[in-house]
């Protein structure tokens, strides 16, 4: 019976070598921080929301700088797309972070695992 293509693309432990690689991530553990044993998992995890949060406050503060930009524009076509432009590029640059989130979740998902 052929092997299924569902279980090669929903477990990495199913190729050749990926099981050491998988141990070893499971197996790195500091103890003595706030939180207890920290894991790859983990401290890529935090990284990735500080980013995250950080990205989303810039991209609120270029979305209201723009905003402002188009409020004070007063007739004046080229500050009003100006103001628009910034406005279109921040939530664009928003989007672009929380597919890059979900890409990056999706992707620890299938390493390490799926909490919960």
């Amino acid at each position: 019976m052929p092997f299924p293509l569902t279980h090669l693309l929903c477990t990495a432990r199913s190729f050749p070598g990926i099981e050491r690689a998988h141990a070893a991530f499971d197996t790195f553990k500091v103890s003595g921080w706030a939180h207890g044993d920290v894991t790859w998992g983990k401290i890529l995890e935090s990284i990735l929301e500080v980013l995250t949060v950080t990205a989303a406050f810039v991209a609120c503060a270029v979305f209201v700088y723009g905003a402002f930009m188009l409020s004070i524009a007063a007739g004046k076509a080229d500050l009003a797309d100006k103001g628009k432009n910034y406005m279109k590029d921040a939530l664009i640059g928003f989007a672009v972070v929380v597919g890059a989130q979900a890409i990056l979740r999706t992707a620890s998902c299938f390493i390490w695992g799926c909490e919960g």
